[in-house]
């Protein structure tokens, strides 16, 4: 959710409660009322696609978590392989795991499973010549565990992303439907209670403002490692 709409919807909050709240005043104009009931449908909705909208960025989230956690690892293994390489002269080796830092997740999702699993297949062939170089079973095996995690987080973000970008769509639908609402429909009745309960129409109007809430400004982040391509 772009903040514009997380500014509405705590606006829109702010409104269904002061409504919730003064329920015996405007329940005796039956159009208000009808409005409010549709305002709070839309309300639930949003809440609703919001929270699928989010799931789907966690998703998404996690997925860059595990590829870097495996990039790290990878490439610290393929590093001990080429050094190991190097030291005997072994040219065919060495090309096989001549890897940059960033090209260890580069490409699609398979290509980097593919390169990651034989760099792990290059190393346990030669596990026992890496010790000098750090690479023992234990590390071996903790990298077998990154490839299979990300293995397996490969498709749960691409069907989240799908579900995630429907309720982006819907969004943008639901908050134009509750501005109509509002400044269509409530806003032009709420002046029905002016007299009658000033203090409502008061809160009602004091909540309908949308107040531009901006996080603190965010410090420059490093560049993350590249996202592979959907196979």
């Amino acid at each position: 959710m772009v903040i514009d709409q997380s500014n509405k919807l705590r606006s829109h909050k702010a409104v269904a409660v002061v409504l919730e709240s003064h329920e015996p005043v405007w329940s005796v104009l039956p159009a208000f009322g009808k409005g409010v009931t549709e305002f709070s449908g839309i309300v639930e909705d949003i809440n609703t696609q919001a929270q699928i909208q989010l799931e789907s960025e966690q998703a998404s989230e996690e997925k860059l978590s595990i590829l870097r956690a495996l990039g790290v690892a990878a490439y610290e293994v393929s590093g001990a392989v080429q050094a190991y390489a190097v030291e005997v002269n072994d040219l065919a080796l060495e090309a096989r795991v001549d890897f940059s830092r960033s090209a260890i997740t580069l490409g699609k999702e398979d290509q980097v499973l593919s390169r990651c699993w034989a760099i792990h297949a290059l190393a346990a062939e030669q596990l026992a010549n890496l010790a000098d170089n750090g690479i023992t079973a234990t590390k071996l095996n903790a990298l077998k565990k990154k490839i299979e995690a990300f293995e397996t987080v490969q498709p749960k973000p691409r069907n989240r992303v799908n579900k995630g970008r429907a309720a982006t769509q819907t969004l943008e639908i639901l908050f134009r439907d509750a501005g109509t609402v509002l400044s269509k429909r409530l806003d032009k009745l709420v002046t029905q209670f002016a007299e009658s309960s000033p203090e409502f129409v008061k809160e009602y109007e004091s909540a309908r403002v949308v107040v531009d809430v901006r996080g603190p400004a965010k410090a420059k982040k490093a560049t993350p490692a590249p996202t592979p391509q959907p196979a």
